[in-house]
């Protein structure tokens, strides 16, 4: 009876899209991990032994991929470890499916081994199918389903007797066919708004017709690098160097701002700033601020939009220019700050790479770092901004990919995913470059204003200060290591997996963000 439950599980997500099953085997999900041992032909099997890894890659994965993936475990506590990837996969409105082993219902309660309470345990970030049986219509509890955000299926197997025999069916490739978009009429009367404007984007993929857009405007453009828009060339007197520095400086009363929730103090400070107009444009239902703005989700290439009168660019031009060559010449002063180390790497990635930012000072630092000839595609965790797998989705990412692949983490956030490079064993045929920023704790927090003025003994608290070195963790998992100083390592050799870390003089850092800040 548990074979056949297996076989419909495994065909029906087959039938949603799943090609990639990322799997954490135990005894109650044994059917369905032999389901898959049995089609490899059809299917992708990423093996895993901690589930908190397994779900962050599969929420990579479906970044470099247009279709969902599924996560499975056994029963028990190893579901419960689904849940910060869910949280992250819901803001993202990636769809995941959890494909969790459970114990029949008559267990609930009764404190048996491998039993709790696993229906509706993800609340609010997955939607839930309800407990799945022999008898469950599959195809009508997923239907309600929108393919934009996690689904749960608690299967309820019986002990396991003997291995079922399952084949798994790959339905055939439906052709996409995209449309101008006519949802615009929002965005036609924003443009037409005659006030300064600011653009701000955050994780996105734009089109040519938006690019075109972006070039008529000549706005100021406040850009994270997940917008894509860094390695567009007709963009880049547009986007602003300094980031939120330069922006504090210009005068703007309205926003359009592109894609997920910028990384940026600017978009925060749009709370306080209600007279400033915001549309948000984004295929995420989140509008990112809790005042009143306006979100549209335009799908699709744009028709051909009227402008309206512009803001002259000569005076935003010309702090922004300023700003620049303050950067540049703070960067050449203080050559060992963490911003700077940053900038030397960047200019090493190869043009056709794909880069992943961690959370927290990477992805705000990446900005400043960036001279024009960073990689065009950058990927982040941008839903909850939590650094919680950033690593395993960082490898998610990555898989099945000629190209070389550069992540780019701070300490704290490795230390968070140290067990992640257990599946590179699985991805030989992927350059991977693990860059980790290690200044000895969470240095982000000299930055906050709520964290000023600690002492020594406060900031060793606050910071987790450690003295970890990563050599012995590359060394653990077999990766070549490489101690980054004044001068960078030959990387045209490099035929393996590699740890490239990074110990910044604090110094040197603190006096960066203390002479950046007087700009």
């Amino acid at each position: 009876m548990s074979g056949g439950l297996a076989q419909s599980v495994l065909q029906h997500a087959v039938d949603l899209g799943v090609c990639d099953f990322c799997v954490c085997t135990g005894s109650r999900n044994s059917d369905l991990i032999h389901g898959l041992l049995q089609n490899f032909e059809a299917v992708n099997v990423h093996p895993f032994f901690e589930e908190r890894s397994a779900a962050f890659f599969a929420l990579g994965r479906h970044m470099t991929s247009d279709h969902p993936v599924a996560v499975v475990t056994t029963s028990g506590t190893a579901v419960a470890e689904l849940l910060p990837a869910a949280i992250e996969a819901h803001y993202q409105r990636r769809p995941l499916i959890f494909i969790t082993a459970d114990r029949p219902a008559s267990y609930r309660g009764s404190g048996s081994p491998q039993a709790i309470e696993q229906a509706g345990i993800f609340g609010h970030y997955a939607q839930d199918a309800g407990d799945i049986t022999a008898s469950t219509n599959l195809t009508q509890c997923t239907a309600a389903w929108p393919a934009d955000r996690p689904l749960h299926l608690n299967i309820l197997l019986e002990e396991p007797r003997e291995i079922p025999s399952i084949t798994l069916t790959k339905p055939p490739t439906k052709a996409s066919d995209p449309r101008v978009s006519t949802n615009t009429t929002d965005l036609a009367s924003f443009l037409k708004l005659q006030v300064p404007l600011l653009v701000m984007a955050g994780c996105w993929q734009p089109d040519a017709s938006w690019v075109r857009l972006l070039e008529q405007l000549q706005a100021p453009i406040l850009a994270d690098l997940t917008s894509g828009l860094h390695g567009i060339p007709s963009l880049q007197q547009l986007i602003l160097a300094g980031g939120d520095q330069t922006a504090a400086q210009l005068s703007y009363e309205r926003v359009l701002r592109l894609g997920g929730v910028p990384s940026f103090r600017a978009w925060r400070d749009l709370e306080a700033q209600p007279s400033k107009a915001v549309l948000s444009i984004s295929q995420r239902p989140f509008p990112g601020l809790a005042r009143r703005s306006r979100l549209v989700d335009i799908t699709g290439p744009l028709p051909e939009l009227e402008i309206g009168l512009q803001e002259k660019p000569g005076r935003w031009r010309a702090i922004a220019k300023r700003h620049a060559q303050c950067l540049n010449e703070l960067l050449e002063q203080y050559p060992d700050c963490e911003v700077a180390c940053l900038r030397r790497l960047f200019s090493r990635v190869p043009d056709d790479a794909i880069a992943f930012l961690g959370n927290s000072l990477p992805i705000r630092e990446g900005v400043l770092a960036t001279n024009g000839i960073t990689p065009q595609q950058f990927h982040a965790n941008r839903g909850a901004n939590g650094i919680d797998g950033s690593l395993s989705t960082f490898l998610g990412s990555a898989q099945a990919s000629e190209c070389e692949h550069w992540g780019f983490f701070g300490d704290l956030t490795t230390l968070y995913d140290l067990s992640a490079p257990s599946i590179l064993a699985q991805m030989a045929e992927t350059r991977i470059r693990i860059v980790v920023i290690n200044n000895g704790g969470g240095k982000i927090f000299r930055l906050l204003p709520n964290w000023q003025g600690l002492d020594a003994d406060g900031e060793r608290v606050v910071e987790n200060t450690h003295g970890f070195d990563f050599a012995a963790w590359a060394q653990a998992w077999g990766l070549g290591y490489s101690r980054i100083g004044d001068r960078l390592p030959t990387f045209d050799n490099w035929q393996t997996h590699q740890v490239l870390e990074i110990k910044p003089d604090q110094q040197h850092s603190d006096a960066f963000w203390k002479a950046w800040r007087a700009v």
